[in-house]
Parts: C-alpha cells; sequence; structure tokens
C-alpha cells in the first residue's frame, strides 16, 4: 500500500497553457499524493490563471508564481521547497505531458519505495515516434523524476542555475554521489514538441537555448572533475 503521508510532486511550468490542464487533471485526483506545487516560472501566457483555478476543488495544490523567468532548474528548486516540511520524497514531472495517469506516477514512485535505488528516471515508449527516439538515445534528459527530498535539494541547490541543463547535472551529480538509478519505462507517454506549441521559429531557438544550457552544465561537470582530479594528484605528489 503507498503512503499517502509523505509524497509530492513539482510541476515547472513556462507558457504551458494549452496542456497543463491535462496534467492538472491526472495528478490532482490521485489520493496518495499528499501535496502538489506548480511554479509558474515567469509565463507570459495564461499558465498561472489556469493552474490557479484548480485550487479551489483541490486544497493540496499550491501553486506558486515567479515574476520573472528563472529557468527550469530554479523553478524545480523553489518547488522543492514549497513543500511542506513533512514531505520526504518529491516527483518531478513535467507541465506538458500528453498520456499521463495514475499508473505512470506509481511505476516511478515504487522503486523508491522498495528501496531499490536513489533515484528513478522515467523513459517514454509508445507514445510518439520522436519522443521514442529521443528518450532512448538520452534518456538522462527526461524531467520525470523521483527522489528523496533531501538528496533533490543537495543536488538542485548546484544546477538551479543551469536551466534546461539541470536534468544531465541532477544525474551527474547522482554519478558522482554513487546513487542507484533505476530507468522505468512509461508507456503511452509523451510530450508536446516545443515547434508545435511555439511554432517553427520559435521552437527551434527555445531548442537551442535548451541544447546549449545542456552541453554547458555537462562541461562544467566535467570540467569540475578534471581540475578535482588534477589537484588530488598533485597533491598525493607533493
Amino acid at each position: 500500500m503507498i503512503s499517502m503521508k509523505n509524497i509530492g510532486i513539482v510541476i515547472p511550468a513556462w507558457n504551458e497553457e494549452q496542456d497543463i490542464h491535462l496534467v492538472l487533471n491526472a495528478v490532482l485526483p490521485v489520493e496518495w499524493i499528499a501535496q502538489i506545487v506548480v511554479v509558474d516560472d515567469g509565463s507570459s501566457d495564461k499558465t498561472l490563471e489556469i493552474a490557479q483555478g484548480f485550487m479551489r476543488d483541490y486544497p493540496k495544490l499550491i501553486v506558486e508564481h515567479l515574476p520573472e523567468n528563472h529557468g527550469k532548474g530554479a523553478a524545480m528548486l523553489a518547488g522543492l521547497r514549497t513543500l511542506p516540511k513533512e514531505i520526504e520524497t518529491v516527483i518531478f514531472i513535467d507541465a506538458d505531458l500528453v498520456g499521463l495517469t495514475e499508473d505512470h506516477l506509481k511505476i516511478i514512485y515504487e522503486p523508491i519505495q522498495k528501496e531499490k535505488c536513489e533515484m528513478s528516471v522515467a523513459i517514454f515508449k509508445k507514445g510518439h515516434w520522436r519522443t521514442d527516439i529521443s528518450q532512448r538515445f538520452a534518456p538522462n534528459l527526461n524531467g520525470q523524476r523521483c527522489l528523496p527530498r533531501v538528496a533533490a535539494e543537495n543536488a538542485l541547490e548546484l544546477f538551479a542555475e543551469c536551466g534546461y541543463g539541470v536534468e544531465i547535472g541532477v544525474t551527474l551529480y547522482a554519478r558522482q554521489k554513487r546513487w542507484r538509478i533505476k530507468y522505468v519505462n512509461w508507456f503511452g507517454m509523451t510530450h508536446k514538441l516545443k515547434e508545435s506549441k511555439l511554432g517553427l521559429i520559435e521552437g527551434y531557438r527555445i531548442r537551442a537555448i535548451m541544447y546549449q544550457q545542456i552541453i554547458s552544465t555537462w562541461y562544467r561537470v566535467w570540467w569540475q572533475e578534471k581540475k578535482d582530479n588534477w589537484i588530488a594528484a598533485k597533491q598525493s605528489g607533493d
């Protein structure tokens, strides 16, 4: 039986008025989720208003508004810190998921519940061919994750300013700490491509920013490891 007391969900959202209602309709009725936080990251559309519209019927929903866009990593950290202190486990999900069900949440939580890993990461399958392919070759970029709250905060404090690079940053952090990572399949799941939501030109622009932030985060961690190894080698030789 899944505990209803210590599980929270954080949903970072930026200009997701088209799809956020789908995600909220899926997660809010789930009884064993104790608290849900939507972080509106300075949206210029109706994301904030749509999310707030659910609050009357669902007291466990908190909507946090960031007046300016700070990036995905900062929104995730803000949402985590908004959760009540009694929340011990957090599930992060994107605001543009299509096909989300309670079963998906159970699948990503159960490895943590059974202490089989320190972090579980969802992999989309049989939802849309483009997302299937991208997740097959780059599973560590998926934003759907479950991990203990304390571990999540320790990682996010390091990568909150990395924007879309936050997922690769958290994954690299997990490997450094020798966390066990469990990859679970989310069948029938996809999300809308940026080009379909924002138009081709704006979609390509945001996608380019996303890749730049991912590469920058990876390089930052790689370079820091190189420096640490060089310092350690130098000290051992002295």
